[in-house]
Order: C-alpha cells, then structure tokens, then sequence
C-alpha cells in the first residue's frame, strides 16, 4: 500500500523567503471601485489585465492564491515535478476518466483519501477509503498554472483560428489576423529552446534522441539520425517562415517559456506592470465567491463578492479556513478567467448556466445557458518507458528537493546560461520530440507529438513527482494527441459551497464522443504512437558507438505487444492536462454556445470569459499559447471593440 501524507511532506520542498513585488495597495473594502475586475491571473486573466491597465484603466485582478515570488520551485525549469506538489501553491483535483468506477480503477493512478489529504495511489486500499479518482494538478498562485507548468509554448494551428472564423463568421478570428496577437505575446514571454549542447554531457541520452531522430529522419542508418538530429538545429517548430509548418513532420527542439533557462511568464508580467506604476492592482489570497447583477432590466455584471484568506479552496492541502467576506464593483466590465474548472462552477453558482442543474441546487436562474460546463475536451497523454542498469550522468548530483546536497541546484544558481554550464535544471528535462500526422488525423495538420527525456513519466498521482525521479535511470517516450474528437466532458456542481470543488467527467474514449468511430479513431493514432516509441527504442542499439547501455521495458511492458492490448493499456492508463472547451464561443443559432466571439456571455450585460473555457475546439498541441494569444485578443477587443 501506498499512503502519502502531503502536506507533512511540505517541509521537505523549502522557498527562499523574499518580499513579494507587488506594490499595490489593498485598499479599504468599501472602496474596492474599479473599471474592470478580472477574477484569475493564469494565462487568460494574467496579461489581460496588464493590457487593461497600461491602456489607463483602473484594474483589479483577484487571485485565490499568492504570489510565490522568491520560491525557488517556481523559476527552476528542472523543477517541473517538484513545483507541482508544492502545497504552497498546489490545488489537487481528482476527476473521473471514466465514470463506472470499477473501470476507472484499472488505471494504477487512481487515488483514495484515507484522511484529510493523505492519499492511497492503486489497487488494495485499506477500509474505508474514499474513492477520489485521477489528480488533475491545478495551481492556485500569481499566473496560475503557468506558474507550475511544463514551459513548453508550441502554437496554434492556423485550422484553430480559422474554424472559430468559420463557426461565428467574425473574420477577425481567422488564423491571418490572429498572428498579431502572437507578436504581443512575444513582447513581454521570453522563447528559447533547451542548450543543446547538455546533449554532449550525457552520451546515453544522445543515442536515445539519436534513435528518435533516426525514425524522422531520411536515409539507412547513421544517415537517417544525422538528417533527424539536423532538423533540431535548422527549423523551429513555431516558425512562421514556413507557410507548410502546421503540416511538418521531422525530430524537434521544445521551446520552452524561459529566458537563460529560468522560468519567466505571466507571474513576472503582472509584476512588471505593477512596478511600472499602471493602474493595476493585485489582490491575493482572494476567492471569488459570487457574480453580482442588476437585474432591474437584461442583467448586467456590476462585480463580484470574494473571500478573503489564505489557501480556502478544498483543492489546496492548506485548506481550512473560512475567510473574511468582501466585494468589489466593477464601473465597465467583470471578466472570468478562472480556467475550464472554475469559471464553469463560478458562473453556476452566479446563475449562468444549465436551468435544471441551477435549480436543482436552488440557484436563481440569471441566463439559461445549457453549454455551461458541456463541451469539456483534453487531449490524450500515454508513455513507453524503460530502466537502465546505470544512471544518466547529467542527472548526477541531481535530488530535486531543494535540499543543501542537491548540487544540479547549486550549479543552476551559480552559473551561466552557455554550454551547458547551468546544468539539467536549465531545461525541464525533455530534449526533442517526434513530430508526426498519424494515419488517423482528421485534417492535414500534425497530431502526435512523442517527448523523450530521461524521466519515468507514467502520468499524475499524489506524490508523482518523487516516483518520476526516483532513480536516475529511466528514459519515457511519452505521446501527447493533439486535435482530439472527444467532446464529451462535463463540470458540474457538487455543492452551493464555493469553496468545494466540481465534479469533473471526462468521459474517456468510447464513453464520450463515438460518432464516426471517433473514439476509436484517437485510439489507433495513440497506438500508433506507442509503436512508434517502441520503434525508436528498438534503433536505440543502432547507435551503440556512444556506449550507452541496455534497458528494459517497464510501461506498456513486453506482454503488452498486440495493438488490441496496446489499446487497452491506452484506455486504462491515459491521461490529460490541458482541460478546456467548457464555455464555448459559438454561432448565434447554437444553443450550447455560451459565449459571442467577443467573449461576451450570452443573456446578459458586461460579463466575458477569457481562458482555455472559450475555444469551441481544443486548439492545436499545447494549450497555453493559443491562451496567451486569446488573452492579447480580448484586450483588443475590449479596448478597440
């Protein structure tokens, strides 16, 4: 049995204690007046309001939790794992892949509560524990799940702007125009790839991305690896010179959200704006509560009522409080960027949403929006990965814990970014990726992307960062499926109480979308993808000449070979992490659309939805840059009309 107590646990993952930047006042609450009020400062909510406020307007921006300047979890790219089970920050969310429970169970990282935050991971739990489900890391801090994410930042496909044109009919949305909202991005998020040459460091791990770049490649071997590893230096998978780019298949580099290989990104935004003197204020440790109408004719957002407190979200182990009530008014707009979870359970315990699920809660119906918390879409995320018998030498040294003998830290800290100086913990630990179109796409744009990185990678359970680094030994090509069909996730209300948190279906695979053979469809491309890792990992012995050693195959493992059987694995074990589509833009003739293509919520006055919630279709292969790019939008919108 596997029992992990949490938060016991939080005082092994130290932070430099260091004043925070922001300088706002928190001024008194009978006061609290502001143009705009923007509940959420992650990826959509965070540089809007920047935006806002270097236009001149009075900005609040509420966050429900802190802002962590100064905790080094936060700026280590290396730390990837560590930050997300930082309690500090840490809003653990179980959700059910499937809800037949006892299908659910298959999957070893199904977790049990058998005290408040201590947790059973896998089959036997003890008696009397709660069944939770799968954890779904979210973060509650200053920049929200940017802060705690993988770095990595590819970008939209141009079929993603281009089908919310098509569905709403505003051109503005086409893929042509939304390319100036990528350059505001890229004014204030620094870009850069991992050093390549930490590759020179690590032998072993050159030939495993050396056989991964041989199955991209042209040519027999060595030739097809040269050709492969040649692409990583030649061409940027986020290039804008090739117009065939959203079709290019080939071995890349990852960019990854980081200048001179330290974290930096919407968090550093907002503080950098605060800084500069922009009428910008801050308010943390602040849960929204409640969206306030007039409702003396079409109701009209005029703000919100919050609760002050440190950590009071169920979500966070640190939980407990009950805080102190508030409330501030909005003179122009409200804006709810809270993420696919909470924006849907804020705008349901505010009135906006499904009549019947609002009024089996006694809830006054305010707008009768049945797309509220429907839609919900992932993508899908599986691994093959196998132990060596020796350790990877450029994770020598390394801990992972903050800890005074974990020196990849201390060479981090001390050195520069150049040649590999500043170690592992200048990257977030994936070095390349196979990129392809499977045989399943439903469009010509590619659909796999396959990591590699000396990682034991299995996917999101309590404590999953200490097993995923627990030897130094592991290597995972692990798959992300891009463009999937499933549609059929569901956020709803467990309580009236705002602190709970939602029930969250997903509905895997042939529980969720089925028309057309989607489900299978996404499952074959997923299996295509695992024989394709096993594929790389078979050329591994190709490239013996660099002298690293044999492994064996833990996940599928070698009685997991039949694509019948790769596909159950797949089905048991899958996960996601970039959970979106729940309050979606759409036609004016639709009846789930929740959202205008301004942003604006249907029914009533002065209320927008800026984050991974509005996309009627997941977007392209990771979620946060499209996000940032509808951020910069809604400002224009918003400012410009």
């Amino acid at each position: 049995m596997k029992v992990f107590n949490l938060v016991a646990r939080s005082a092994s993952i130290l932070a430099i204690s260091l004043p925070s930047v922001l300088a706002s006042p928190v001024i008194a609450r009978d006061t609290l007046e502001y143009e705009y009020v923007i509940v959420g400062s992650g990826a959509g909510g965070g540089p809007l309001a920047c935006r806002l406020a270097m236009a001149g307007h009075k900005t609040l921006l509420i966050e429900a939790g802190n802002d962590q300047n100064g905790n080094v979890n936060i700026s280590v790219p290396g730390y990837q794992a560590v930050v997300t089970n930082d309690p500090k920050l840490r809003w653990d969310m179980f959700v059910n892949h499937y809800q037949d429970q006892s299908r659910a169970m298959r999957d070893p990282k199904f977790s049990y509560e058998v005290a408040p935050y201590q947790y059973h991971v896998g089959p036997n739990p003890p008696s009397g524990a709660k069944p939770l489900g799968i954890l779904y890391p979210r973060a509650g801090t200053l920049g929200g799940c940017v802060t705690h994410n993988a770095l990595i930042l590819i970008t939209p496909h141009a079929s993603d702007w281009d089908g919310i044109a098509s569905i709403t009919g505003d051109n503005s949305w086409a893929a042509t125009n939304m390319n100036q909202y990528l350059d505001k991005v890229y004014e204030w998020l620094p870009v850069e790839p991992t050093d390549p040459t930490i590759l020179l460091t690590d032998l072993k791990l050159t030939q495993h991305l050396a056989s991964g770049a041989a199955v991209m490649g042209v040519g027999p071997d060595p030739v097809s690896a040269v050709t492969g590893l040649a692409n990583t230096l030649l061409n940027d998978p986020n290039s804008r010179l090739n117009p065939a780019r959203d079709s290019s298949e080939g071995f890349f580099q990852i960019p990854l959200i980081m200048k001179s290989g330290t974290r930096t990104a919407v968090r550093d935004f907002i503080a950098d704006t605060v800084q500069k003197g922009y009428p910008l204020t801050v308010r943390e440790n602040c849960h929204v509560t409640k969206i306030n109408f007039d409702n003396s004719t079409t109701p009209k957002a005029t703000g919100v009522n919050f609760l002050d407190g440190n950590s009071l979200y169920r979500a966070s182990p640190l939980s407990g409080g009950d805080g102190t009530a508030g409330s501030a008014t909005a003179t122009k707009e409200v804006i709810i960027s809270g993420g696919a979870f909470n924006t849907v359970q804020l705008l349901k315990l505010s009135g906006i949403g499904p009549e019947a699920e609002l009024n089996s809660f006694n809830i006054p119906v305010i707008s009768n929006l049945p797309g509220v918390g429907l839609n919900m879409q992932d993508r899908y995320e599986i691994p093959v990965n196998v132990k060596h018998g020796a350790d990877f030498s450029v994770l020598n040294g390394c801990t992972f814990d903050n800890k005074p003998q974990d020196a990849c830290l201390t060479k981090w800290q001390n050195n520069p970014y150049i040649l590999a100086a500043r170690g592992a913990y200048a990257t977030n630990g994936l070095a390349g990726a196979m990129v392809q179109r499977s045989n399943y796409a439903s469009t010509t744009d590619i659909d796999l992307f396959i990591f590699g990185g000396p990682v034991d990678f299995t996917g999101y359970f309590p404590d999953w960062n200490d097993a995923a680094v627990a030897d130094h030994k592991h290597f995972s090509w692990y798959t992300l499926k891009a463009h999937t069909r499933n549609r059929a996730g569901t956020v709803q209300l467990r309580s009236t109480d705002p602190l709970d948190t939602p029930i969250i279906n997903f509905n895997y695979f042939d529980t969720g979308t089925t028309a057309g053979g989607a489900d299978q469809l996404d499952l074959d491309a997923m299996i295509q993808a695992v024989n394709q890792s096993r594929e790389a990992l078979r050329r591994y012995a190709d490239y013996d000449i660099l002298g690293g050693d044999a492994f064996v195959e833990e996940e599928p493992g070698p009685s997991v070979q039949s694509d019948e059987d790769i596909g159950q694995y797949i089905k048991d074990r899958a996960w996601g992490h970039h959970a979106s589509c729940t309050a979606a833009i759409g036609a004016g003739d639709d009846p789930n659309a929740v959202l205008d293509s301004q942003f604006r919520v249907r029914g009533v006055q002065n209320l927008r939805v800026v984050d991974a919630s509005v996309f009627p279709r997941i977007p392209g292969v990771f979620i946060q840059a499209p996000i940032f790019m509808v951020s910069e939008k809604a400002a224009d919108v918003i400012l410009n009309g």
